[in-house]
């Protein structure tokens, strides 16, 4: 079961090699594809970011693109539960000096609070989360 990261969902929707490999290998084991509403957030953003300001109904558009592409996963919410992972998750990294960014946070700590594998680009960087269990690509 595999909790994706915003890079991949990018990644895979622009048609990157690698994502689409993991995304066919996940369809086979019809295993769980679930996302953080961070990610949802996240991906959401940069169309309203990218396209907010173009008239025509282009924003619409994409929106509305971007909702199908969503629908591939499942969206996992950010809950107390999850929020009060993120906190000793947030605090340990600032101790040790090795802080991510709060949305890379609050993924990590859904993927712990779920037992899921995050599925990220960016491995190097999860990886400074203890006992989160991460594949890249």
């Amino acid at each position: 079961m595999r909790l994706f990261d915003t890079t991949f969902v990018v990644d895979l929707i622009n048609g990157q090699s690698a994502a689409v490999r993991v995304a066919e290998t996940v369809d086979e084991e019809a295993s769980l594809a679930a996302i953080s509403v961070v990610t949802v957030h996240e991906y959401l953003f940069g169309i309203h970011y990218r396209y907010g300001r173009e008239g025509g109904g282009v924003l619409q558009e994409k929106l509305a693109s971007a909702a199908n592409d969503l629908d591939r996963f499942e969206a996992i919410p950010l809950s107390r539960e999850v929020v009060e992972t993120s906190a000793g998750i947030h605090a340990e990294l600032a101790r040790l000096g090795k802080q991510i960014g709060i949305n890379d946070v609050y993924i990590a700590a859904t993927g712990i609070r779920y037992g899921l594998t995050v599925v990220t680009r960016n491995k190097s960087h999860f990886d400074r989360v203890p006992k989160l269990k991460v594949e890249g690509y």
